[in-house]
């Protein structure tokens, strides 16, 4: 029976490969079909706001203006990024902290979980290896 069973789940398995490595082949090429296209768009734009700008101010006046612009939208960027990394490092560190914590609590109240002794050690130094792998993980 399983004798059967076993080249059809493996004709299976290897025609959802095949799909999935389709998809992903697909989806890099579009995806890189689209930055293409957004990137034009984006030099377009700019070209645009640089031909209405140098009537009204110059050639290189409406080029220095596009510059600063565009510098100032990437530092709010980068500042924003800045502050997302620092919020998830927070949230990381408290979940730590919360993690360690539990953990103590579980080690704590172990003893008057267990009857045996052999069994309350090995508890003990499993609790205390687990507490040593997550206190060396700083970031």
């Amino acid at each position: 029976m399983v004798m059967r069973a076993l080249p059809l789940a493996l004709s299976a398995a290897t025609r959802d490969v095949r799909m999935v490595y389709r998809r992903a082949k697909r989806n890099v090429y579009l995806t890189a079909a689209a930055g293409v296209c957004f990137a034009t768009a984006y030099v377009a734009g700019l070209a645009a706001v640089w031909a209405f700008l140098a009537p009204l101010w110059g050639p290189a006046e409406a080029a220095a203006l596009i510059a600063a612009v565009m510098a100032g939208v990437g530092v709010v960027i980068i500042a924003v990024l800045s502050f997302v990394k620092f919020r998830e490092r927070r949230r990381n560190s408290r979940r730590r902290a919360a993690m360690r914590l539990s953990a103590a609590a579980a080690v704590s109240i172990l003893p008057r979980l267990t009857k045996s002794r052999s069994l309350l050690v090995i508890a003990a130094l499993g609790g205390l290896a687990f507490l040593a792998t997550q206190g060396g993980d700083q970031e």
